[in-house]
């Protein structure tokens, strides 16, 4: 979420002309980065629940 915050800030606020750039690839950086996480988290709640309903 910090790099979020960041990138989000830097947007509404540039400093420079090449500010706006460096804040949207942070920005499409971190967002790929949450994509990845909750597709870990969706595969591995998955396999965990596919464990417990062979051990029931």
């Amino acid at each position: 979420m910090q790099r979020f915050d960041g990138a989000a800030s830097r947007a509404a606020s540039p400093q420079s002309a090449a500010e706006p750039v460096t804040a949207d690839a942070d920005l499409a950086s971190a967002s790929f980065g949450v994509s990845v996480n909750t597709a870990v988290l969706k595969s591995t709640i998955e396999s965990e629940k596919r464990v417990l309903d062979i051990l029931v």
